[in-house]
């Protein structure tokens, strides 16, 4: 029988993805001086301004980050295990959805791919995506693998069909490792970091060749950099410096960045990212997925998360418990 604790820190995980999407969804590619201009500062959820490209969407609701993680969720526990053609179907079906299609909730590097897949492309060369993609999705695959060799092989698999290079795959890893140490009893964010760090040079030595700077050395320094910062200054840092754009060197490092300067405190967390400007969705989705696994689902604002449940009909508690029963096979 799958412990209370781990069940609560891995429906954490999805809790806290799902939540930080929907909080930053509103804020999504905006900067810091038009979020206080269209909304003040994002404290909860909130509806979508009238002049966001996303503003049909009712308030609460969750973007593609959400939709790709639990598709890969039940890519696991439909098959038991991420085989790139399989997950590239499943992908395909799901990119052609009127949700998708009415709502442009698909990254050009995705959507790329999947135009090659669909014309015959082999899954193993269709996909050189350099983006977030694949870190924003891949929290489900730690949450299932409980042994790191596990983990790596399944983070790669999870990447190929649209994010086969270095850089995304070195993002995903971290993302990954970050998450599967966060599940441990005795983690902390300081052990995180050290996780994702070794999972972004694990990463990095998959995929095809891409230039990126390493990611472990952009964490690292990020971590120092922000030491004694304020909440504040830490999230103009991060839109100014670090970077809150696609790329997942820049996204993963201004995760931690917000995690640390919040002492990793779930909601102020997830606020601090929506924001911080740029891809505010996709950041706080990342940050929620870290700070749920380390903290649990209780840590969170309860109304709040039930809220998102209830606009995009998950039911996320369920989809933990048999994560968990994956991972205890």
């Amino acid at each position: 029988m799958a412990s209370p604790v781990l069940l609560d820190h891995v429906y954490g995980c999805l809790a806290g993805l799902a939540l930080g999407d929907a909080l930053g969804l509103p804020t999504e590619m905006l900067t810091p001086e038009l979020i206080a201009e269209w909304y003040g500062e994002i404290r909860g959820l909130t509806p979508i301004d009238a002049r966001h490209p996303h503003h049909n969407l009712p308030r609460g609701s969750v973007s593609d980050d959400t939709d790709q993680a639990l598709l890969l969720a039940h890519v696991l526990l439909d098959d038991g295990t991420i085989e790139p053609n399989r997950f590239a179907q499943r992908l395909l079906e799901w990119s052609r959805t009127p949700r998708v299609r009415e709502n442009r909730f698909i990254g050009n590097a995705t959507r790329r791919a999947l135009e090659a897949i669909a014309t015959g492309t082999p899954v193993e060369t269709a996909g050189h995506g350099e983006t977030i993609g694949a870190a924003m999705r891949v929290a489900p695959v730690a949450l299932a693998c409980a042994t790191p060799e596990k983990l790596i092989t399944q983070v790669v698999a999870s990447c190929v069909p649209t994010h086969n290079t270095h850089a995304a795959i070195s993002g995903a890893m971290a993302v990954a490792f970050g998450v599967a140490d966060a599940l441990n009893p005795d983690a902390t964010l300081a052990t995180m970091l050290d996780a994702a760090c070794e999972g972004a040079r694990i990463g990095g030595t998959f995929g095809a060749w891409s230039w990126t700077p390493p990611l472990d050395r952009r964490l690292a320094w990020v971590w120092r950099t922000c030491e004694g910062m304020s909440q504040q200054d830490v999230s103009r840092f991060v839109y100014d410096v670090v970077g809150t754009g696609e790329p997942p060197w820049d996204l993963v490092a201004s995760a931690f960045a917000i995690l640390r300067a919040t002492n990793a405190e779930p909601m102020p967390a997830l606020f601090a990212a929506a924001n911080a400007g740029g891809d505010t969705d996709t950041l706080a989705a990342i940050v929620g997925a870290l700070v749920g696994a380390l903290r649990g689902a209780y840590a969170f604002d309860l109304v709040m998360l039930a809220d998102v449940c209830a606009v995009n009909h998950f039911d996320l508690s369920a989809i933990a418990r048999r994560l968990v029963m994956v991972r205890e096979e």
